[in-house]
């Protein structure tokens, strides 16, 4: 046979060895499961889902659009997440359509990338059982299930996380040329999917600088030069990209830095190849990286800082009574299921303490991933998905250390069925199973079946569209006041784009309805999802006469919870017995003093600011709020947090809440 040398030429079937065929029977229980879910399950995305359907369907339109300026297109679309997940879930998309199934095949397939990347790192580092075993856990780990059925970023971050472990290690730290360009290209990738990337990769990458028996002065010498190529390869040429006509001041100081390194070149402690591989690695990353983050990179900075960093910790619900530090260690019981991070917990232990070989990288791995994450405020069981793999495997090689071989198979027996039952258990029963002392519902993981219950999206907007006389193109604006897990207004939002109705979906920002056709909201419980407490809104929409005489009952529709869902439409009353209704001047007082509160794009802090009403030929529209022209003028006003000179804001043919 001609000699295999494909980055997964351990894939190639060996008649003498079983550990293919059990690894071919991993992927395709994972398949095989996933399917079944998929067939089983009809429920719309829920929130976040919703988001990257949206986006990825954004991608595509910018592709498509046959625009002279697509690239710029393409860069616009989403300012936070970078593009490279939702451009590989656009053939899912085309293939299923842009559905949760579509995500789920997409997931699925990254998970199996994750599968066989944690047993060739296994492979490497100790033997194929270990990497089998670490396979068959991480794949019945109920967390990595979920996101696998999922159209979420995770699965594909871990993957490319794993990918990268791998490659580092069959690059023999940065020192093979092919092996070196190809954890290049998976890093770059990695980086296109989420920031993050770079926290999970750290270690491989500083081991991989660092590598070698070498004294503390050549420790010295490499990160002096290390850094001198830092500077010369990103640092420099930044500065450069941001200063204007001075760019030849860092231009010669970089060309003389590049110079001194030449010459003062380390050859003892690094090598020539080494030294070019990590050129490479860079070149490869600021070629592939550079143009998306130096386009959104003020827009990636202020996301940080509301959800990578708020004042507050979000997510950070515990049930375990342990202090906000150990918020990641119950998670990780939930991750694997209880039965599983029991074992987990003594492997780790015996790992540290006794296992003597190969244990840098995979601590780095999972201890470095933890406490940077335990540090951000910002908390959550996906943020650490791309740790699970490693955590695996220090289980695999604690039980395949196990030196007799009746307690060997013991363990492997107890560790098998336990995260066979876990998974079936987590992907396909609803009834949780509390554990005393540590919260509810979490002993098999987080659940997460199948529901074949039908939440009428589609009907609503199919009815609200039948409000439109077929002469009329009008555009509708529908808001949405719920924040249920399968009934909010990302499903609304994604099912009126994607079947381009004339519909704008918005949420409510402020409890009043200008601007809006219809509202649809629900009765009862908002289930996991209420974390935002909407009543006060939802009672002012329903009970508030400034509302009620503007919105009516339009249809009520019964949801799968019990609870009903309300369409409510615009139909204002004429306000015959309000007073000042006649008064154009007094009406556009309140305006000004509306506008002053009103969010986002409100008018403040304006000065000599001027209002003039026009009404329209029909004297019975002043009652209904209707003017032919709101002009308002001022010298100077604030909107936005920007200031406006000359500011002149106009509307025609308007209708405002008169109430």
């Amino acid at each position: 046979m001609k000699r295999i040398t494909a980055p997964f030429k351990f894939l190639v079937p060996d008649k003498t060895d079983s550990t293919h065929f059990f690894l071919f029977a991993i992927i395709c229980w994972v398949l095989g499961s996933n399917i079944i879910w998929m067939i089983l399950d009809i429920r719309p995305p829920e929130m976040d889902q919703s988001l990257h359907m949206r986006q990825t369907f954004h991608y595509w339109q910018a592709l498509t659009s046959g625009a002279k300026n697509w690239w710029i297109d393409v860069l616009n679309v989403e300012p936070f997440y970078p593009p490279f997940f939702h451009l590989s879930m656009i053939p899912f998309a085309l293939i299923f359509g842009f559905t949760l199934d579509a995500g789920l095949v997409g997931s699925s397939l990254y998970l199996i990338v994750s599968i066989l990347s944690i047993y060739g790192i296994g492979k490497i580092l100790y033997n194929k059982t270990t990497g089998l075993i670490a396979a068959f856990l991480l794949s019945c780990f109920p967390i990595v299930l979920i996101y696998s059925r999922f159209f979420m970023i995770s699965l594909m971050l871990t993957a490319m996380v794993s990918l990268s472990y791998y490659l580092f290690l069959k690059s023999n730290n940065l020192e093979d040329k092919k092996y070196s360009f190809l954890f290049s290209l998976v890093y770059a990738s990695g980086l296109m999917i989420k920031w993050t990337f770079l926290i999970y990769t750290l270690p491989a990458i500083l081991i991989g600088l660092f590598a070698g028996s070498h004294s503390f002065k050549d420790r010295i010498t490499q990160l002096f030069y290390y850094s001198g190529m830092i500077t010369a390869l990103l640092i420099f040429p930044f500065i450069i990209y941001v200063v204007g006509e001075m760019k030849w001041i860092p231009l010669c100081l970089e060309s003389l830095l590049i110079l001194s390194l030449v010459k003062s070149f380390p050859r003892k402690v690094i090598s020539h190849q080494k030294a070019l591989n990590l050129i490479a690695l860079t070149c490869v990353c600021v070629l592939i990286c550079f143009p998306w983050y130096a386009h959104n990179f003020i827009n990636i900075s202020i996301g940080m800082s509301k959800f990578g960093f708020p004042t507050d910790v979000l997510k950070g619900q515990m049930d375990w009574p342990l202090p906000i530090w150990g918020y990641y260690l119950e998670i990780a019981g939930r991750q694997m299921g209880i039965p599983v991070f029991l074992g987990f917990l003594v492997a780790f232990v015996l790992f540290i303490f006794k296992n003597k070989q190969q244990k840098s990288l995979l601590l780095g791995w999972v201890i470095f991933s933890l406490l940077i994450f335990t540090l951000i405020n910002n908390k959550g069981d996906r943020y650490t998905l791309p740790v699970l793999p490693a955590m695996a495997l220090i289980m695999a090689v604690v039980m395949v250390q196990i030196k007799r071989q009746q307690w060997r198979k013991f363990f492997y027996l107890i560790t098998g069925v336990s995260a066979i039952i876990t998974a079936i258990y987590s992907g396909f029963f609803s009834t949780p199973m509390p554990v005393p002392f540590l919260g509810a519902g979490y002993f098999f993981g987080p659940l997460n079946p199948p529901s074949k219950a039908i939440w009428p999206v589609d009907r609503i907007l199919n009815d609200i569209i039948l409000t439109i006389p077929p002469t009329n193109k009008k555009v509708l604006t529908v808001r949405t006041l719920t924040n249920h897990g399968s009934f909010h207004r990302g499903a609304f939002r994604d099912t009126a784009e994607f079947r381009e109705l004339p519909i704008i979906m918005k949420s409510v920002k402020r409890n009043v309805g200008e601007m809006t056709d219809f509202f649809i909201t629900k009765t009862g419980d908002f289930g996991k999802h209420a974390f935002k407490d909407i009543n006060p809104k939802l009672t002012r929409l329903l009970e508030n006469p400034a509302l009620t005489k503007t919105f009516t009952p339009f249809k009520a529709y019964s949801l799968p919870d019990g609870s009903q869902g309300l369409v409510l439409k615009k139909a204002i009353q004429p306000a015959n017995d309000l007073t000042g209704v006649k008064n154009l001047d007094q009406v556009g007082s309140l305006i000004l003093t509306a506008l002053e509160s009103y969010p986002i794009y409100g008018i403040k802090n304006a000065v000599n600011p001027t209002i003039s009403i026009i009404a329209t030929a029909n004297p019975e529209d002043i009652f209904l709020g209707r003017y032919k022209q709101i002009k308002i003028t001022a010298d100077s006003a604030v909107s936005n947090k920007i200031i406006l000179t000359d500011f002149e804001l106009i509307f025609d043919d308007v209708q405002i809440n008169i109430y």
